[in-house]
């Protein structure tokens, strides 16, 4: 009997401690999963003189663990050459001993206790850089419508040069007008097409192909010798009055001018003033002279102007042996060459007289002329002469004709 029920007894015990108290074979439930961090966001690098800032922001789900610190990754190329940890807090890193010159990207990675996360996409290439220094020794040498400017490089600060940009400005120009600029490799440049005599601002700029220096300036004016004056001649009788306006001053202003006498074709004198005419005495009555004039600036002697001839002479002096016959009714007029033509062949003559209250004149290249038909109003009539020669007409000289019967 105590038998059967200590068989019971174990078998409800075994029954009731298989069932438990509602329990089950499966394992308890777990809590949310820990992971690693996805990749910070809106990564950016803004470089410097051999460095470069990196900024990012937190990833915007942490892995369900704490971010324990950033790992910034740099690369040149496909190449990675350095990587920088930060702590948690951090939001940028200074990326310092960078080659300037050379371009960089950035990833930027965080990390917690189960690890590294997904990096973040590179950023785009960025390339660290210094400013050059100014150049130095900046010269201006004018020229004929240039200038030639020379300068000694600029300090690159480590970092090649890839040119210099050349900036003209005229210094009257309009406000709004844009100035010229070239670019040259290097250390001089012509700039030419300018007006002689304008101011000119010239700027020089180094250029390292990142950044651009400060800009050097300085001002010149181009200019070249004078252009040729024109010239005239009034001539007397031994001497020409020479006088000339000026042409072209070059740029410069004008110093002084120079005239060439020549006789024959040789240099008899030279003489410099710096008036616009000269007055050229003792000259050879009636000999062919030629005369040039050529102007002087800051640049020299100019363009020589065209040549020019003159004769020394004057009016002639009155004819001579002025004579009148009237023996055949008619006014019969004769009289000799001049004593002194003056350096000029006659060339015609001028007879004049009052008939009535009228001056008449009438005019001949030979040495007489009979003047008929005119009224012998009393018993003599004053008549002049007079001899013209390239220069005028010269002195008069007078005759009295007398006549034996009146006009009816």
């Amino acid at each position: 009997m105590n038998g059967r029920i200590r068989f019971v007894a174990v078998m409800l015990v075994g029954l009731l401690g298989g069932m438990g108290c509602g329990g089950s074979d499966d394992p308890p439930p777990s809590g949310p999963q820990v992971t690693v961090p996805q990749a910070p966001t809106n990564v950016a690098a803004v470089v410097g003189d051999a460095q470069a800032t990196v900024t990012w922001a937190p990833p915007a789900n942490d892995g369900g663990s704490a971010i324990l610190q950033y790992t910034v990754h740099v690369f040149t190329g496909d190449s990675e050459v350095r990587s920088v940890e930060l702590p948690a807090s951090a939001t940028q890193a200074l990326i310092e001993a960078l080659t300037n010159g050379t371009a960089y990207t950035f990833t930027v990675v965080a990390v917690n206790d189960r690890g590294p996360g997904s990096a973040s996409p590179r950023t785009s290439p960025v390339t660290p850089f210094v400013v050059p220094g100014a150049v130095s020794n900046l010269m201006a040498v004018p020229g004929n419508q240039e200038v030639v400017l020379t300068w000694e490089a600029a300090d690159g600060k480590g970092m090649a040069l890839t040119g210099y940009s050349v900036t003209v400005q005229a210094e009257d120009a309009d406000p709004e007008s844009q100035p010229v600029t070239v670019t040259v490799t290097e250390t001089q440049a012509t700039v030419g097409a300018l007006t002689n005599g304008a101011a000119y601002t010239f700027t020089v700029v180094p250029d390292n192909g990142h950044a651009q220096g400060p800009g050097s300036s300085i001002s010149a004016s181009p200019f070249t010798t004078p252009g040729a004056p024109s010239l005239t001649a009034d001539t007397y009788l031994n001497r020409v009055y020479l006088h000339w306006i000026a042409g072209d001053t070059g740029g410069r202003p004008i110093t002084d001018y120079q005239v060439t006498v020549s006789l024959n074709d040789e240099v008899v004198r030279t003489e410099e003033t710096t008036e616009l005419n000269l007055n050229v005495t003792g000259l050879l009555t009636g000999m062919t002279y030629h005369y040039t004039v050529v102007a002087r600036n800051e640049a020299g002697w100019g363009t020589v102007s065209e040549r020019i001839t003159s004769i020394p002479s004057w009016r002639p002096s009155p004819p001579r042996n002025f004579r009148c016959d009237t023996s055949d009714g008619n006014i019969n007029l004769t009289w000799d060459l001049p004593e002194f033509e003056n350096g000029q062949p006659v060339l015609e003559y001028r007879i004049g007289s009052y008939i009535g209250r009228t001056y008449t004149d009438w005019y001949t290249s030979e040495r007489s002329i009979s003047l008929i038909g005119v009224p012998r109003e009393a018993s003599f009539r004053d008549l002049n002469i007079q001899a013209r020669n390239a220069v005028g007409y010269g002195d008069l000289a007078t005759v009295q004709c007398y006549f034996t019967t009146l006009s009816p």
